[in-house]
């Protein structure tokens, strides 16, 4: 039975709410989407894992579920920012990935969650022409202005960062936690400081923040989860 996924997007760090109870197969959708926020929000990679094998299930069962193939390919770019993933993972996310551009070439999100793979993986370059591709189709999704900002944090260029994301009216966790970087990459501990406690308040990984608050407080190494250490 071919079931309909009613989208409202909620991503701090990328989560959607999902209007259905299961999934394709009978699994149950909370327990799909309570895993992956939880795996992000404690960086957890088992959490996450077993989130993927959900997802992955609900694909093969349902080869035209598009939700499927987005949330697969948000969970890789999750795993990727843990350093918890693999050449294999990639492999699979990006056809995830495509396969969601061709059921529906004109998606913004599917434009979005390939370049999210693309910059997983380090495909700085390709990432950012989905990402742009994907912001001209939704210039509203303030999501996709973080994800282009943090690729430039990733390349050591925190004055791009801050340019995309300073005096916005921002709204999301993620792009606060990402401007919050781009000042403490340029040695702004204080600005940094205040776009911490908004991320904070806005509901963001404490597992991301806690590195973050790490950094500014005593002095460790500045928390570029973008960046591939591998």
């Amino acid at each position: 039975m071919i079931l309909s996924f009613v989208v409202s997007l909620i991503f701090s760090f990328h989560l959607f709410a999902l209007s259905i109870r299961v999934l394709p197969g009978g699994i149950p959708v909370g327990s799909a989407e309570h895993l992956m926020a939880e795996g992000i929000r404690l960086g957890s990679s088992q959490l996450l894992r077993q989130a993927w094998e959900a997802y992955e299930k609900a694909v093969q069962l349902e080869p035209a579920s598009l939700m499927g193939y987005l949330q697969l390919g948000r969970i890789y770019f999750h795993l990727s920012l843990l350093n918890s993933s693999n050449d294999r993972d990639y492999e699979l996310a990006k056809a995830y990935a495509e396969k969601a551009v061709s059921l529906s070439p004109k998606s913004s999100d599917a434009h979005h969650v390939l370049g999210m793979v693309l910059s997983g993986r380090g495909a700085y370059i390709d990432a950012i022409d989905e990402l742009h591709l994907a912001w001209s189709l939704n210039p509203a999704n303030e999501y996709i202005l973080g994800d282009l900002a943090s690729i430039h944090l990733a390349l050591r260029q925190p004055e791009k960062a801050v340019d995309f994301l300073e005096g916005k009216s921002l709204r999301t966790g993620w792009s606060y936690f990402v401007l919050g970087l781009a000042w403490l990459q340029k040695g702004e501990k204080g600005k940094a400081l205040i776009n911490f406690k908004k991320a904070e308040k806005s509901g963001f990984s404490e597992y991301w923040l806690n590195m973050a608050y790490g950094a500014v407080q005593k002095n460790l190494p500045i928390p570029i989860p973008f960046v591939r250490t591998r």
